[in-house]
């Protein structure tokens, strides 16, 4: 019976995981896909492949793993979302299968429980419904993988010592096939894990987690132990501050959301743990963004997430010092997978809110196994109708996760769909208003659209998304002061923004002030970036207007060489030679 549900479970776990993700399948593409898919001009050609893994700055975020499948993608079937989608499912798929055989190895009680709830949770449905989000499924495979390899070699170490022992000192030991080695299952894993930085750097977590299941094994720590994961926790931290690097510096996660000391930072830590573990356990009016609360480390309830945690902690290291340890191995491995989510690094999305469910990928994991393999734990003492009565329960349970994935899904349908969904449950979210508003705009409902941002601008007056959406309507109306003051408004904000200094540029060439329109070209290209090309030509045109014809050549030319499919420069270009040439 044992062996038919084990070649059972595999094939109704994915079938299960396809009809709930039905909706997420039929999906598009949505909000920022079209940076890292639809418009990423990295996925073209063989340039395009060398320039995601050798420039850091080619993409949003350095993740060339991610974007080599994108790559690879775009030759299989093009830019339909179907073929994404799928992807993502199957590997959210071999995630779970992979957890189940991980727990298995553990000899974890319900691990296919366990499995498939993390398989089925509604918490996980923005990971992998959202084509951005194959950072979280395709690292967390990486990650599994890795520690299937770990596993393994320390047990062939194991085994080694154990023949050693039982043989005479000069007898020779018997030759292991390759991929059996230590030395190949310890390479397999270290690589392994490098594989799954390149996808998300919070892969770095891993070598911490292994730590404490060798504790929860053993009882113990040795030197042994700490020193064949040294370097794992010397990639997994240098990834960790390249990454930490690149928020602030590229993605420019920098200014007054995340200028809080470390007491709110702390505090932070317990709300955000708090909220993930609330969702994950009654996983209810699940949002796309959350409301973003205000932090006060000298308010005393907020310290109460705190509190708790640390009593809960103490209670667990009670337990572990009479001898279980389970309660602590999973409130810290818990903890170790959210610790790059809690607040303590500057995170571009945390601009929006503190938490997302995309961030608790990993959780969703580590909370399912805690919970159902721990219960599952303290009931095998008691009668089998009892055992059998709470695991027909949970089952049950997981039909109404799967119910609710299912429904969740269907938010994913469209951008417009997805941001109408999230106003539902957070009316406030300036940026759901500015994101649905800049939809409303490209479809040509401007008067629509204006409701939405000018309702977005007073919720946040230095949103910088809005500023430049409100200067749009401004300029397609012929406003042009008015919409050059929002875009200075917004250069207050993000003085770097290169985006609004171009449309800045922009609307003083249409409003004849080309010497300012000149300015604010020469300081975009101060900076090399990859949108210099629009820099060129918009500053050629002004200086061929302001009668410097050979220098504004010179521009266009150089334009032309950077991007010669941008056919507004080249049809420039040839204008300006054209009318030279009439002379």
């Amino acid at each position: 019976m044992q062996k038919k549900l084990l070649a059972i479970l595999p094939v109704a776990l994915l079938v299960a995981l396809v009809v709930s993700y039905l909706p997420a399948l039929r999906a598009g593409f949505i909000w920022n896909d079209p940076a890292y898919v639809t418009e990423n001009t990295t996925l073209d050609g063989l340039a395009g492949l060398t320039r995601i893994w050798t420039d850091t700055s080619a993409n949003e975020q350095y993740y060339p793993l991610v974007f080599t499948t994108y790559w690879i993608e775009k030759r299989l079937w093009g830019l339909h979302p179907f073929g994404y989608h799928l992807v993502n499912v199957l590997l959210h798929g071999a995630a779970a299968l992979l957890l189940w055989r991980f727990l298995r190895r553990l000899a974890l009680p319900a691990a296919g429980l366990a499995a498939t709830a993390f398989a089925l949770h509604p918490v996980c449905v923005e990971s992998v419904a959202w084509v951005t989000e194959r950072k979280n499924t395709l690292s967390l495979v990486l990650v599994l993988l890795s520690a299937h390899a770990w596993l393994a070699c320390r047990a062939a170490l194991e085994a080694r010592e154990t023949r050693q022992a039982s043989k005479k000192k000069r007898a020779r030991p018997d030759p292991l096939p390759l991929l059996e080695r230590p030395a190949v299952l310890y390479a397999a894993a270290l690589a392994l894990f490098t594989l799954a930085l390149l996808a998300k750097t919070t892969a770095s977590v891993l070598p911490a987690v292994l730590l404490v299941l060798v504790w929860w094994q053993k009882g113990r720590l040795r030197w042994p132990d700490v020193r064949s994961l040294a370097p794992f926790f010397a990639v997994g931290v240098g990834f960790a501050l390249h990454t930490a690097w690149l928020e602030r510096t590229m993605v420019r996660a920098t200014g007054n959301e995340w200028a809080h000391g470390f007491l709110e930072r702390l505090v932070l830590a317990g709300q955000t743990t708090t909220f993930y573990a609330a969702k994950i356990l009654w996983p209810a009016n699940l949002s796309f963004i959350y409301p973003r609360w205000k932090l006060d480390a000298g308010s005393p309830e907020q310290w109460l997430p705190v509190i708790g945690w640390a009593a809960a902690l103490a209670c667990a290291a009670f337990l572990a010092f009479r001898g279980r340890r389970g309660p602590l191995a999973g409130l810290l491995i818990f903890g170790g997978v959210l610790f790059p989510a809690m607040g303590f690094f500057n995170v571009y999305a945390m601009r929006y809110s503190w938490v997302a469910d995309h961030f608790a990928y990993q959780a969703v994991a580590a909370g399912m196994v805690g919970v159902l393999c721990g219960a599952a734990t303290i009931l095998e003492p008691l009668p089998a109708p009892l055992r059998r009565s709470a695991g027909a329960l949970a089952w049950g349970g997981l039909a109404v996760f799967a119910a609710i994935t299912f429904q969740q899904g269907r938010a994913y349908r469209d951008e417009g769909t997805l941001w109408r969904h999230t106003l539902e449950r957070n009316a406030d979210c300036f940026i759901c208003l500015t994101n649905y508003g800049n939809l409303l705009l490209k479809a040509g409902k401007t008067d629509e659209a204006l409701t939405l941002l000018t309702r977005s601008i007073t919720l946040k007056p230095d949103a910088v998304p809005t500023l430049l959406n409100l200067a749009r309507i401004a300029e397609e109306r012929g406003r042009f002061e008015e919409a050059a003051s929002r875009l200075r408004a917004a250069l207050d904000v993000e003085s770097g923004d290169e985006e609004v200094r171009l449309h800045l540029a922009t609307i003083y060439t249409k409003s004849g002030r080309l010497e300012d329109a000149i300015r604010e070209y020469r300081e975009v290209l101060r900076i090399p970036s990859r949108e210099d090309f629009l820099a060129h030509n918009g500053i050629g045109v002004a200086l061929v207007r302001s009668g410097r014809l050979a220098e504004g050549v010179e521009h266009l030319q150089t334009c032309v060489l950077l991007r010669p499919d941008y056919a507004p420069c080249r049809a420039n270009l040839e204008a300006v030679l054209a009318a030279a040439g009439s002379r």
